[in-house]
């Protein structure tokens, strides 16, 4: 069994990058934002996933209460306030919980899809995950609002890699039948070594490149035409890079700069900036990170070939911790946060794979992944709802398909129909 605690996504006061103000999403007359929260479990014996949370359930006319007074049952509403929709859920709670599989924001979705949402968000938090939840019966009302056979979201299966093949960027991924293909993004410029990938709230593809050492944003406009811009008033000589947005929409990058951790980021007006971050040791070689609803960064940086987190609190002050317990010859890693809210970094030591990651007492494991081939340079992670993990990597020039099944069972396969010769990558599930 698994016990949980929760924290909030939406906090009284979130902080920006240093230099930056970031607006705080306030409510609006009449509309009250939902806070739903993640889950932080215990799992026992592995990195697995938590358990599930109370079977709650709510019927429609519930919801649609809810609705009234999150939205005035606007099930489309956008207010730019960063929650979308009749039920004024997170972008990043519809991603968590799986939404993108019917729309890339909940406005776009229609109500049943926004329902069978919010229903996961409120089998695993409970109503208190909406400040609108009293007098409307959602802690009380356990029925099911469609008792019909209804599909469940289909799991995030497409994926979608930025990849550089002898320089120039291609897109690889699957289509709706689980073809591959490997399409050279056109219109890029060449000599990319680095490359780090997410999506918009409007789900276009943002991948801040290293262009021969100068940060690049290449990026799709609505009509889907590709754009490769320089990235202004950003210093050179940037070796590897990782890049998230923060609760406000903003781009967060965190750029190697000789060696040096920098972050780079926009402000709410959208102009750029590059700081030094303070504090942290020199000799970086790789990074990945993630955005916590905070705001607040969590970095697991390569130093020296050692595992370092590095990481702001919520007054702006960073740490830089050597990760306990973890072996050394480091080249590149990839990180993410499972369901339980612990740290899943794939991590290449000495060109084999291997899994680092905290338990729920919070200690570091490091395990080398099993059935996975050696000759690894590349790697970037993706951890699904269920907690399994999809990793693409370069394994001799070629790229992989890494995963594992719900059993904790390990799978190595090449992809077909990809080129050769591939360096780095970057990845998202579509």
């Amino acid at each position: 069994m698994a016990t949980k605690t929760s924290i909030l996504v939406r906090p009284a006061n979130a902080t920006a990058p240093a230099g930056a103000t970031m607006p705080v999403p306030g409510r609006r007359p009449r509309f009250s934002a939902a806070r739903t929260a993640l889950a932080v479990g215990v799992a026992v014996g592995s990195l697995a996933l938590g358990a599930a949370g109370s079977a709650q359930a709510a019927s429609v006319a519930t919801w649609e209460k809810v609705a009234q007074c999150e939205s005035t049952n606007n099930w489309s509403i956008n207010t730019h306030n960063g929650y979308y929709g009749g039920l004024q859920i997170s972008l990043y709670n519809w991603r968590y919980y799986g939404g993108t599989a019917y729309a890339p924001r909940p406005d776009l979705a229609t109500e049943k899809q926004q329902i069978l949402i919010a229903e996961k968000i409120l089998a695993d938090q409970g109503a208190r995950a909406w400040t609108c939840s009293p007098g409307t019966g959602l802690a009380t009302d356990h029925s099911n609002p469609y008792p019909d056979p209804t599909p469940a979201p289909p799991a995030k299966n497409n994926r979608v890699i930025e990849a550089v093949e002898g320089g120039a960027l291609h897109e690889v991924y699957t289509d709706a039948t689980g073809t591959w293909h490997d399409n050279a993004v056109p219109g890029t410029a060449g000599g990319i070594d680095a490359v780090a990938f997410s999506y918009n709230a409007a789900g276009q593809r943002v991948i801040e490149a290293v262009e021969n050492g100068t940060l690049h944003e290449i990026y799709t406009d609505a009509a889907g035409a590709w754009h490769d811009n320089a990235v202004p008033g950003v210093g050179g000589g940037i070796s590897a890079l990782a890049f998230a947005y923060n609760p406000s929409g903003q781009r967060v990058i965190e750029a190697v700069e000789n060696g040096t951790l920098h972050e780079v980021y926009t402000d709410a007006a959208g102009a750029w900036h590059d700081n030094a971050v303070p504090g942290v040791g020199g000799g970086i070689s790789a990074v990945s990170v993630q955005v916590k609803p905070d705001g607040t960064r969590v970095i697991e940086a390569v130093e020296n070939g050692t595992l370092h987190e590095i990481y702001s609190d919520t007054a702006g002050a960073w740490y830089d911790n050597a990760v306990p317990g973890v072996g050394g010859g480091i080249s590149a890693l990839a990180f993410a946060y499972n369901p339980s809210g612990q740290r899943v970094i794939e991590a290449v030591e000495n060109g084999t794979l291997h899994e680092i990651y905290t338990d729920a007492a919070g200690a570091w494991h490091d395990n080398a992944v099993p059935g996975v081939g050696g000759g690894i340079s590349a790697v970037s992670v993706q951890v699904k709802p269920d907690g399994t993990r999809v990793i693409e990597a370069v394994e001799n020039g070629t790229l992989h398909e890494i995963y594992s099944d719900t059993a904790g069972t390990w799978y190595d396969n090449a992809i077909p129909g990809q080129a050769g010769n591939a360096t780095v990558l970057s990845f998202n599930l579509a």
